[in-house]
């Protein structure tokens, strides 16, 4: 349930936005919302730098638990378990690339050009998921009213992976120095180092299940950042898988481990770092042309 409950959050927020985001829009505000920072942050900048993230992980899992096989016989001896899965906080680190577009918008809105991609950015970096399991069981009378004994098993695991991935955005400005940063992208997380698999006390393996090392998922980002300065920007960003295509389970992107599920989330702060532009010490060209290239710049 907290599954559904979370794609569907984030689906009524990107929907929430977008359907107010007329008013952001290139042309029905300032021109600074038409590239990210604005037209005159790339004077001495190029449309490309260093783009790195760091925060911590955590995996959310069921909030219920449900007991298992109630009053069932082993050995003549009548039982019941319940499974308690638990989240636990781990890591993630990124580095890479980010890029914008500087081409003419192809989409018009009013007459007025929509940059649907604000930029996209890549990044190759580690991640460090972890979880825990509790079993207990209740070992009851003939009746199954009654508890006679009960005993307690946990698992605990961490996986490490390293990880690419590739993120389009669209970001909204509020104001000249903080905007809504928006992603939608591809990750591929392969395990380099594999968690435990073993339980400490009582645990029924029949319902167990590993995940495989490799996944590759859709993931969404939403961040609210700040231009800290000319051609650089920090966005801190919650970020979450939402589809899971390998390996399949369904389309959920949790990850399978004892007999539960861990849907993993980031919390990260992000870092972009424009380059500046290199002088080639030639002529850069007349006053005429450098304000011509002003105003290009200023339209896109």
């Amino acid at each position: 349930m907290h599954k559904i409950l979370l794609v569907s959050l984030v689906l009524s927020i990107t929907g929430g936005i977008l359907a107010q985001s007329k008013n952001l829009r290139p042309g029905s505000a300032k021109k600074r919302s038409q590239v990210f920072g604005g037209a005159q942050d790339f004077g001495n900048y190029q449309p490309r730098g260093l783009q790195f993230s760091f925060g911590p992980t955590y995996t959310l899992t069921s909030g219920k638990n449900e007991t298992i096989k109630p009053d069932s016989l082993y050995n003549g001896q009548r039982f019941r378990y319940m499974q308690d899965p638990a989240g636990r906080l781990g890591i993630a680190l990124d580095v890479g690339m980010a890029h914008f577009p500087m081409k003419t918008p192809w989409l018009k809105i009013a007459g007025k050009p929509f940059r649907i991609l604000s930029y996209w950015d890549w990044g190759l970096g580690i991640k460090l998921y972890g979880g825990k399991e509790t079993t207990l069981v209740e070992y009851t009378d003939a009746t199954g009213t009654n508890v006679i004994s009960s005993e307690t098993g946990v698992g605990k695991f961490y996986n490490t992976y390293a990880s690419a991935h590739i993120t389009g955005h669209k970001i909204f400005y509020f104001g000249p120095k903080y905007f809504l940063d928006m992603g939608l992208g591809i990750n591929g997380d392969y395990r380099i180092v594999q968690g435990s698999q073993l339980y400490d006390g009582v645990h029924f393996t029949e319902n167990q299940r590993f995940q495989k090392n490799l996944a590759v998922q859709l993931h969404y980002d939403l961040g609210l950042g700040i231009k800290l300065k000319r051609g650089s920007y920090f966005i801190p960003t919650l970020s979450t898988p939402v589809l899971g295509f390998y390996e399949w389970n369904g389309g959920t992107p949790a990850i399978k481990w004892f007999s539960s599920d861990y849907w993993p989330i980031t919390l990260k702060a992000k870092f972009i770092f424009l380059f500046k532009e290199k002088s080639n010490g030639c002529n850069t060209g007349s006053e005429e042309d450098r304000k011509k290239n002003k105003e290009y710049m200023q339209n896109n």
